[in-house]
């Protein structure tokens, strides 16, 4: 378990690493081009969003190599079910998956991830390219809590994790039932590695007697409901999100609550995939200065932060504030320490 100290020595190494790493420019060997070019598809198992980034993201690539990405929009447990099944079949159809960390544990233990680390994250820094090569830190994205303008006055809305406990929050806040770091578990985790155990678990018991509503969807149906009005407030919400939303006129805000809990996603090639040089391109593509700025101009925070994001409030280096790091590492149910996370979650919020 991470003590208080550790959570904001990682914080502020992560801010640290965030503002001074530079842009990756290595180009794609020939030969790489050549062989991807000649396989002619890759395709992605991807639980982003759709149509405000993959959309763009594939396009841009289609456009750059003459390479068709097909990509099909699955959860954490529809990527492992499928691809572990396609090989007991002996017939592996995804070439590439990202996550927000759950899927990797599984398909590392049954041998179905390749290890790769793209030329052109030759300059990120190691916390995104791990020495056993099984995965790319993707994206960083920053989960905190949300509200309804409509019925929220911004003077009124919760700023802290103390202010979550007001009784007049009873029943009105909603989080998605996401049994992983980007969901409630991953609040559990920020509360004990922030307050430590004892002071933290006191916070957790006190919370759960708000009776937060439990969603079945993600994180971007849990905002959609708060800004509908169907809840007032969410909670683990990503704050782009919010801001993407707000700038089309919808009624909603996010809150500074510190520490932020911060997910590192992952992206990673599928073992004996069909098209394994594609795959490794479309990588190298993915962590490349041009990828970055279509990241950023889909409004998500660019891992590179040399490429700013659209809204400066997003980014904990031009937003400043605090995060707790939680990486793909963490990420698994079956191991510690989300675990116990998961147990207390169980535990308290059933």
């Amino acid at each position: 378990m991470h003590t208080r100290r550790s959570v904001l020595q990682l914080a502020g190494a992560s801010l640290t690493m965030l503002a001074t790493r530079g842009l990756a420019r290595a180009e794609p060997a020939a030969q790489l081009i050549a062989d991807a070019k000649a396989e002619g598809q890759v395709v992605w198992y991807t639980g982003l969003i759709i149509k405000q980034l993959v959309r763009p993201l594939t396009r841009n690539f289609q456009d750059k190599y003459g390479i068709e990405v097909k990509y099909m929009e699955a959860g954490d447990s529809d990527t492992v079910l499928k691809i572990t099944s396609q090989a007991r079949a002996g017939k592996i159809e995804a070439d590439v998956f990202d996550t927000p960390g759950t899927a990797l544990a599984p398909l590392e233990a049954a041998n179905l991830i390749e290890p790769y680390a793209p030329n052109s994250m030759a300059d990120y820094d190691p916390m995104f390219k791990p020495a056993s090569k099984l995965y790319c830190g993707s994206d960083v994205l920053y989960l905190t809590t949300t509200y309804n303008t409509d019925l929220v006055p911004a003077d009124k809305a919760p700023k802290t994790f103390d202010d979550l406990l007001d009784p007049q929050w009873k029943g009105r806040m909603v989080w998605t039932d996401t049994r992983g770091i980007s969901g409630p578990p991953g609040f559990i985790g920020n509360i004990l590695m922030t307050m430590g155990d004892e002071k933290g678990r006191a916070y957790l018991r006190k919370l759960s007697e708000q009776k937060i509503v439990r969603d079945p969807g993600n994180q971007r149906v849990v905002i959609d409901k708060v800004i509908s009005g169907e809840h007032q407030i969410g909670l683990m919400t990503y704050n782009h999100h919010a801001v993407i939303s707000k700038g089309k006129g919808a009624p909603i805000a996010w809150v500074k609550m510190e520490p932020l809990v911060a997910n590192l996603g992952a992206i990673a090639l599928v073992r004996n995939s069909p098209h394994p040089n594609a795959a490794k391109l479309f990588l190298e593509y993915y962590f490349s200065d041009e990828a970055a700025y279509v990241i950023r101009d889909a409004g998500y925070p660019p891992v590179d932060a040399r490429v700013p994001p659209k809204d400066p409030s997003i980014s904990p280096v031009s937003g400043q504030f605090k995060i707790t790091m939680l990486k793909p590492e963490v990420a698994s149910p079956e191991t510690e320490p989300l675990k116990s996370w998961l147990k207390i979650y169980d535990e308290l919020f059933s």
